[in-house]
């Protein structure tokens, strides 16, 4: 198991949900929100997909479409993305950013600043929406063939675990671990097909320390990645030239 780190959050630890309720605004990822318990707040972009496959920015995507990237843009804007009742009509001939996740590269990213600030061995508590696929092993990806019929993939974490871990409403039912903020680096499932295995790697729902000085939000229906915290934190998140960035709310 990639996360022998992780353990099921202490009972107390449930409790940060009402911190969490208090800290975080009802509309967490639309561009004029802001997270008024903590100095700075910075959205990092997840990145679009070119026809290759490739990772590219919202600033790529904008110059391939013609429009103008500004704070306030949505994917829509920049891809000049039309949704009718029964098309969806798009300039970006690439794939769409992926909802609920930053990848592992914005993740190494972000980890950086995160581990330089608070330390790798610093105790966080990870939130883990209980309903992604990848958490529960849920799901069965056929890849395209129809005659595969392996059997769904395991969780992401032993089942003792799972059903030991303290639920919590962060958005929505999110189970709730306990570990060092290097942990979240093994956060993921190891997948299968055939005679291939590869470990898949995905960040949490939401993740804080335990003085709770800084926060990372995420969602599975959301196409950015919140990150709130010290304006130092911030600041040297944002001119990361590793991940892209929305400037925060004035």
């Amino acid at each position: 198991m990639r996360t022998p780190t992780l353990q099921p959050a202490p009972a107390r630890c449930a409790r940060d949900a009402t911190w969490l309720s208090s800290v975080v605004p009802p509309e967490p990822f639309v561009d004029d929100c802001s997270f008024p318990a903590f100095a700075a707040t910075a959205r990092l972009l997840h990145p679009a997909t070119d026809t290759d496959g490739d990772p590219v920015t919202w600033a790529q995507v904008a110059a391939r479409t013609g429009r103008r990237l500004h704070p306030h843009s949505t994917w829509e804007d920049v891809s000049a993305t039309v949704h009718t009742r029964r098309t969806t009509r798009s300039d970006w001939p690439g794939g769409e950013p992926e909802l609920g996740e930053l990848g592992e590269a914005g993740w190494d990213a972000l980890l950086s600043h995160l581990t330089r600030w608070s330390g790798s061995s610093a105790s966080c508590t990870i939130a883990l929406d209980k309903g992604l696929p990848w958490v529960s092993g849920a799901g069965l990806d056929v890849y395209g063939d129809p005659h595969h019929v392996e059997p769904a993939q395991g969780p992401a974490l032993p089942a003792e675990v799972l059903s030991a871990a303290p639920r919590v409403q962060v958005l929505r039912t999110c189970l709730l671990l306990a570990g060092p903020l290097a942990a979240v680096r093994a956060l993921g499932r190891t997948r299968s097909y055939r005679e291939q295995r590869w470990f898949e790697r995905h960040g949490p729902t939401a993740l804080w320390p335990a003085d709770r000085s800084w926060l990372v939000l995420s969602d599975l229906d959301a196409d950015c990645t919140v990150v709130a915290g010290p304006r130092t934190l911030v600041d040297a998140v944002v001119a990361d030239g590793r991940l892209e960035t929305r400037p925060e709310a004035s």
